[in-house]
């Protein structure tokens, strides 16, 4: 009895209320949207499939949050191994019905009952290996020491599950490899010469490819994969591609223009918008509820972001750290990508707005993820009165 008071006491009910209010606006934006779907998906009741996944979802986060999250530096080349295993396993398997052609890309294995995406897993078990690799770098080097190879150890980490999801292709979660990777550098305590050194190099690589599409986009195409090309093209001339690559864009743009202050309210929409459940679930919002609708999301996963840092910062011990930093990254960037491509300010990639838009192995693993982050809020508090 006194070890579930323990485990409930401990529990971060402050992140715990965000999740569960993002799960209620998920279900209700999903249910919204739900009309407006094509007439061969009107017969699948998106919300109710939503809400049994994050039904698993939230004992997956309570299962993770009795283990020991230090023991997981243990066994972190096994779930690395794992995760780079069932990328592998996507080429020779293409085509088929297990591994079929989903939206142009190959990254999910087609099982009988349901499919999952093995790049969910790699985000979370490449987090894990890389806040090992920095938390025992740091206890035998010190801060500050050994940059060099740190920052090998880690790209080298990097490297295969990033060109195993680019290849499949899915650009959008390699660029959350990246952004993971680069926020755990951030935090990593190598100095500042490498952080200024990397972060010039990031710019120039940005500033490069701007040049080339705008002035030389046949050199471009010569080492560019087309279907990157592709979407950035239709981020930049929406119009010209609105009857294809755009039209999505299009749309969406569309729809949340049409939703103005307080929006059309529930079935009122009038833009039809492909993916409306998944990839734009934000337009969807914007368009019934308007700007008062996506301005309360915007603030609940500002709020999310917040109480997740507040947890970084008080972590007891570098390794937790570390691994809520990862975390912080991998959702922010997708906060900001998949809001940013609806309103257009961003090129689309197909990532999905964590815990609002419609997913099976996303929302349970974006789950694990929170309960990994719990699991070391947990560890940081102390309790007046206890016995230890």
């Amino acid at each position: 009895m006194n070890r579930i008071q323990s485990y409930f006491k401990s529990l971060d009910t402050t992140l715990l209320t965000i999740v569960f209010f993002l799960m209620i606006i998920s279900l209700g934006a999903i249910y919204t949207a739900q009309p407006m779907l094509p007439t061969r998906l009107q017969h699948i009741n998106f919300a109710f499939d939503q809400g049994i996944r994050y039904i698993i979802g939230f004992f997956a986060m309570f299962a993770i949050m009795t283990i020991e999250y230090e023991q997981l530096r243990k066994i972190h080349w096994y779930l690395y191994g794992f995760g780079l295993l069932l990328l592998a396993g996507l080429i020779p398997l293409r085509d088929t019905t297990l591994v079929p052609n989903i939206n142009g890309a190959y990254g999910w294995y087609n099982v009988p009952g349901f499919s999952f995406q093995p790049a969910e897993f790699m985000k979370l078990f490449l987090l894990i290996s890389m806040a090992t690799i920095v938390y025992d770098h740091n206890k035998r080097y010190g801060s500050s020491q050994q940059d060099t190879w740190l920052l090998m150890k880690l790209v080298l980490l990097a490297i295969p599950p990033l060109a195993l999801i680019v290849t499949q292709p899915d650009l959008g979660t390699g660029l959350v490899l990246i952004t993971m990777l680069g926020a755990i550098i951030i935090v990593s305590g190598i100095g500042w010469k490498w952080l200024l050194g990397l972060f010039s190099a990031a710019a120039l690589t940005i500033g490069g490819f701007m040049y080339l599409f705008f002035s030389h986009f046949e050199l471009l195409q010569s080492f560019v994969p087309g279907h990157a090309l592709n979407r950035f093209q239709a981020w930049i001339y929406p119009y010209e591609y609105s009857d294809d690559l755009a039209f999505q864009l299009i749309k969406s743009l569309q729809a949340i223009g049409s939703g103005q202050m307080f929006g059309a309210g529930y079935g009122q929409g009038l833009v039809y918008l492909p993916e409306s459940q998944t990839d734009f679930i934000f337009a969807v919002i914007a368009e019934h509820y308007g700007f008062i609708g996506a301005a309360i999301v915007i603030i609940v996963f500002f709020l999310f972001l917040y109480r997740m840092i507040h947890i970084a910062l008080e972590a007891s011990s570098p390794f937790g750290s570390y691994i809520v930093t990862a975390v912080i990254a991998m959702f922010t960037f997708q906060i900001f990508q998949n809001i940013g491509m609806t309103i257009g300010v961003l090129p689309i990639t197909g990532l999905t707005l964590p815990f609002i838009s419609y997913g099976g192995t996303g929302i349970i693993m974006n789950m694990i993820a929170i309960g990994l982050v719990m699991n070391v809020a947990s560890k940081s508090k102390t309790y007046m009165f206890d016995d230890d």
